[in-house]
């Protein structure tokens, strides 16, 4: 392990894909006489066939050096056929519910994707010709929770889990919810492994990778919040690269991790966790203007 490695103590939770830039502006901050000016736009992500392609949106606080080069240049120019195409990565995604305040759907339930935007590369809309296939890939760690087969009256049943996901420095992360559906076969046999684990309380961390991320908005119905907007995450399941059990490795064995993997950067740290392996109850995620957001791409979580 290197010693740049050593020195890294955050839980990466990054979203990448394919999508246009749109909405450039700069947003003057609240929260008091420290607050300052940031740079947001909004990153239309394709997602799905490229025959019937679907777009899904975050709104974005521009954190990465290169890609406030990028996105200053359109600050003012929201012209359709200037909107550049990009290849993107977001960090710490978040979802911000609320209630449709005019339209034809006033009153009801609405939800935005946001996230840190830290890489944006300029793509040839030439190339998009090659692809097929638009994915919208999540990857980080986080707890499993909840495994369970679901049965629905009218299709198929599936397995589904939700996701306990960190974010943030190591000793004092955020959490995520996200809740999946197992889209893949191996995936869907690890879980199966995992579930006496989870019903017997102990802790399952995993290294992920989803696909397909989204907002789910709804009206809250009980307690005393009933009558609020809230929304959930949702996404596919399709890949896990690593499992521990209170602490313990038990995905790959020796020999597994041996072969070859198909592992992300965050798989590869993740074996971080908190220092005791404790969870701590989700705590809702600061808006944009009031938070100090880092220069550059933050750095992948040390493994203890």
């Amino acid at each position: 392990m290197t010693t740049a490695l050593n020195q890294k103590s955050y839980f990466d939770l990054h979203t990448s894909g394919i999508g246009y830039i749109q909405r450039a502006r700069v947003v003057k901050a609240t929260g008091g006489r420290k607050a300052q000016p940031f740079l947001a736009c909004t990153i239309a992500a394709l997602v799905g066939s490229a025959n019937d392609e679907k777009r899904r949106y975050f709104d974005v606080k521009v954190s990465g050096a290169e890609a406030k080069k990028l996105v200053e240049r359109y600050v003012g120019n929201d012209d359709p056929e200037q909107r550049p195409l990009v290849r993107f990565r977001l960090g710490d995604l978040w979802v911000d519910p609320f209630i449709r305040p005019k339209g034809d759907r006033k009153g009801e339930p609405a939800a935005s994707l946001k996230a840190r935007l830290l890489k944006a590369e300029p793509l040839d809309p030439a190339e998009l010709a090659t692809i097929e296939q638009y994915d919208l890939i999540t990857h980080g760690i986080g707890y499993l929770n909840r495994p369970k087969l679901v049965r629905p009256a009218e299709s198929d049943p599936f397995l589904a889990c939700t996701l306990g996901v960190l974010s943030g420095p190591v000793d004092d992360p955020d959490y995520r919810y996200i809740d999946t559906i197992v889209a893949n076969r191996d995936a869907e046999h690890l879980v199966r492994r995992c579930m006496q684990a989870v019903e017997a309380k102990k802790k399952v961390l995993i290294a992920f990778r989803l696909n397909g991320m989204k907002a789910e908005p709804y009206i809250r119905t009980k307690g005393e919040r009933a009558g609020e907007a809230a929304a959930s995450l949702e996404s596919k399941l399709i890949h896990i690269g690593l499992i521990k059990v209170n602490g313990q490795r038990v995905y790959p064995t020796t020999s597994e991790a041996d072969a070859p993997q198909d592992a992300t950067a965050s798989e590869a740290s993740a074996q971080a966790e908190d220092v005791n392996g404790t969870q701590t109850p989700a705590q809702p995620a600061p808006q944009e203007a009031n938070v100090e957001v880092p220069e550059e791409e933050p750095a992948l979580a040390a493994s203890f």
